[in-house]
């Protein structure tokens, strides 16, 4: 997934004052400004999925996930997609591949402090890594979301992105040309 993820930066690079990408980064800019509270990994049980995706989006702004970032997990998953002669191309794949790489980013909770050690007589550090489950109700609302904001800009760029990703690093395995070479 990297080569077409670096594909889709690399256009993004090159294409910045396009308006449909404009359109894209600001929905998520505004998405992710206006994203609720963190909530600890471990207190996520019991929420509704859509409050889930929310706090999802609340760690990616508090790691400082730039949305541009967002915009090209986006395009480079559509564009893997598109591009793999094998894969499954319907829409619910497409935006649960999304949310993985998405959630990915920065899903866990991450605690360090030190603790009393008796038989020492000295501290010692103690650190706790918890991560929440990425369900499927989860994957498909924050990939709706990601679609929701990214969907037009892919229909037009993914083309130039498989272009881009192809001229670099060659053609996917599954393409046709591959397969008879092999």
């Amino acid at each position: 997934m990297l080569p077409y993820v670096r594909s889709a930066e690399h256009w993004i690079k090159e294409h910045r004052q396009d308006p449909v990408y404009r359109g894209a980064y600001w929905e998520l800019e505004y998405l992710l400004a206006g994203a609720i509270r963190v909530v600890p990994a471990m207190n996520l049980r019991g929420l509704s999925a859509e409050n889930r995706a929310r706090v999802a989006f609340a760690r990616l702004r508090a790691a400082e996930v730039p949305a541009r970032r967002l915009v090209a997990i986006y395009l480079g998953v559509s564009a893997l997609i598109e591009d793999d002669w094998k894969s499954h191309r319907v829409r619910e794949f497409r935006i649960v591949q999304a949310a993985k790489a998405v959630h990915r980013l920065a899903s866990g909770t991450h605690r360090k402090w030190d603790f009393w050690d008796p038989l020492t007589g000295n501290s010692r550090p103690y650190t706790l890594h918890a991560y929440p489950r990425s369900s499927g109700h989860v994957l498909r609302k924050i990939g709706e979301t990601l679609e929701k904001a990214c969907g037009e800009l892919a229909c037009e760029v993914v083309p130039e992105v498989i272009a881009l990703r192809t001229e670099r690093y060659g053609p996917h395995p599954s393409h046709p040309q591959m397969a008879k070479a092999s």
